[in-house]
C-alpha cells in the first residue's frame, strides 16, 4: 500500500519535485529501462505529495494492464504498448498547462518504448552536447556563462540528460513551467527557448537526433507600450553633456572619470555602441589622408567587423587626440593592473559600460536606455541634416545594401563630410 505521507525527492539545483519509481524485474525487458523518472512540476510539498501519488495509481494500472496482455504473442504486446501511450501523447497535446493544484498530464509519463525487435536510440548527454556546440560554434564566454543555467535547468526539469529522449511535448512543459514561474516571456523566448533550440538543432546536424523538438514551440511576447523615442531629447543629451565637463569624485578612478568625460560625447558624434567605445586604446585612432578616425575592431562589436568612423572636428578641439596619446600603450578608459578580476565572460571593458550607464541614471535620465540612447539620437539627428541612410549605416555600424558604393580611397571623405554635418553640441 502506498504511503500517503511519502514526499518524493526534489532536484538539487532546480527545487522541482521529481516522479521516480523503479520498474518491476518482470517488465524491465519490455519497458527498457529499470527506473521511471519525470518531473511533477512543482516546487510545493504537499502538491508534490499528490501528484505523485496520482501518478503512481495510473502508472501502477498501466503495468497491470501490462501484465494482463502476457497471453498474446510478442509483436501484439508491442502493439498494444505503443497503442496505449500513444493516446496517452496525444491526450497530452490537446491538454491545457496543469493548474497549480491540479496533478500533471500523463504526457509525462515515459515515452512509448521501441516496437520489438527496434534497436534503441543511442542517448545524447546535454552536457557534452553543450561542450561540443560551444567548441563549435566558437561561442563568446558571455554567451556559455548566459547559457549554462538554461542547459542545468532543462536537466532539472526533465530529471534526465538525454537529449534523444526529449519530446516537443517535453519542452512546451517546461516552457510553461518557466511561465508560472515568474520567468517573463522575453526571457523565456529570447534566451531559453532560444538556446535549446540551438543546441538541439547542433544534434540534428550533427546526425544524433532525427528532429529537433523545440523547433516549433513558441513564446507569445507582448509587445511593449511605446511612450517616448528611444534616443535622448536634447534637453538629456545637454544634461549628460554638461555633466561631463564638471568635476568628479576624487574616489573613483582616473580612467572612470575620462570614461564618464569622453564616452557620452564619441556616442553622440559617433552613433557608436558603449561597448565598441570602452575597450579603446591610442593606437585605434589612425590619420589617414589628413583625416583622424577610429578603427573600431571587429572584436568588440555586434557585426563582428571592423569599422573606421572619422573624428568630428568638435572632439578633437577638445582634445580627445591628446587624451588618447597620454595613455601610452594602455586602454583609455580603464587600468588592467587594477582591475578587479576580469573574466572572459565579464570583461574590464564591459564593467566600464555598465558603471557609466549607472552614473547617466543617476543624473534623472529615465525611460531611455542610458549607454544605447547616443546611438537612437545619432540616427534622429543623422535624418535631420540629410545624411543619406547608406552613409549613416556604415558609419554606425549597420550595414544597409549601398554601403560597398562608398568604400574606397574616398569613404573618409564621404563620411568625414556627413559627419561634420551633425550640429556642434552645447553643453
Amino acid at each position: 500500500m502506498v504511503n500517503a505521507t511519502f514526499t518524493p525527492k526534489r532536484h538539487p539545483e532546480s527545487g522541482i519535485y521529481l516522479f521516480r519509481k523503479r520498474v518491476p524485474e518482470r517488465l524491465k525487458d519490455v519497458v527498457g529501462k529499470s527506473e521511471i523518472k519525470f518531473s511533477l512540476q512543482t516546487r510545493d510539498p504537499a502538491v508534490a505529495r499528490i501528484r505523485n501519488l496520482e501518478q503512481l495509481a495510473r502508472l501502477e494500472r498501466a503495468w497491470a494492464e501490462i501484465d494482463g496482455t502476457r497471453g498474446g504473442n510478442s509483436e501484439r504486446f508491442a502493439s498494444y504498448l505503443d497503442a496505449k501511450f500513444s493516446k496517452f501523447s496525444r491526450a497530452a497535446a490537446r491538454a491545457p498547462a496543469p493548474a497549480a493544484a491540479e496533478a500533471p498530464t500523463v504526457a509525462e509519463l515515459p515515452a512509448a518504448p521501441p516496437a520489438a525487435g527496434a534497436p534503441k536510440a543511442p542517448p545524447v548527454p546535454l552536457h557534452p552536447l553543450f561542450k561540443s556546440y560551444g567548441k563549435e560554434a566558437q561561442l563568446s564566454p558571455a554567451t556559455v556563462k548566459r547559457w549554462t543555467p538554461v542547459v542545468e535547468k532543462l536537466i532539472g526539469h526533465l530529471g534526465h540528460d538525454d537529449a534523444a529522449a526529449i519530446s516537443r511535448a517535453d519542452i512546451v512543459a517546461w516552457k510553461d513551467a518557466l511561465l508560472e514561474g515568474g520567468m517573463k516571456n522575453v526571457t523565456v523566448r529570447d534566451v531559453y527557448l532560444a538556446a535549446t533550440k540551438a543546441l538541439l538543432q547542433f544534434a540534428v546536424d550533427q546526425g544524433q537526433l532525427p528532429g529537433n523538438p523545440a523547433k516549433e514551440v513558441k513564446v507569445r511576447v507582448r509587445k511593449k507600450v511605446k511612450e517616448r523615442e528611444k534616443g535622448f531629447d536634447g534637453e538629456e543629451a545637454r544634461a549628460i553633456l554638461a555633466a561631463t565637463l564638471k568635476p568628479f569624485s576624487h574616489l573613483i578612478s582616473e580612467e572612470m572619470a575620462a570614461a564618464r568625460r569622453w564616452l557620452p560625447w564619441i556616442g553622440a558624434y559617433t552613433g557608436a555602441r558603449i561597448n565598441e567605445l570602452t575597450p579603446l586604446t591610442a593606437a585605434d585612432f589612425i590619420k589617414r589622408d589628413g583625416i583622424w578616425l577610429i578603427r573600431i575592431r571587429g572584436a568588440n562589436n555586434k557585426t563582428r567587423t571592423f569599422r573606421e568612423v572619422p573624428l568630428h572636428s568638435h572632439l578633437i578641439e577638445q582634445g580627445l587626440l591628446e587624451y588618447a596619446k597620454s595613455r601610452g600603450k594602455r586602454p583609455l578608459f580603464y587600468d588592467p593592473a587594477r582591475s578587479r578580476g576580469g573574466k572572459d565572460s565579464n570583461p574590464h571593458h564591459k564593467k566600464v559600460a555598465e558603471r557609466l550607464a549607472e552614473w547617466v541614471r543617476s543624473l534623472g535620465i529615465e525611460g531611455v536606455a542610458p549607454n544605447h540612447g547616443w546611438r537612437h539620437r545619432f540616427s534622429t539627428v543623422s535624418r535631420f541634416v540629410g545624411m543619406p541612410e547608406d552613409v549613416r549605416n556604415i558609419i554606425q555600424g549597420h550595414a544597409g545594401g549601398k554601403v560597398a558604393d562608398d568604400y574606397g580611397e574616398t569613404w573618409p571623405l564621404v563620411a568625414l563630410r556627413e559627419i561634420e554635418k551633425l550640429p556642434r553640441y552645447v553643453a
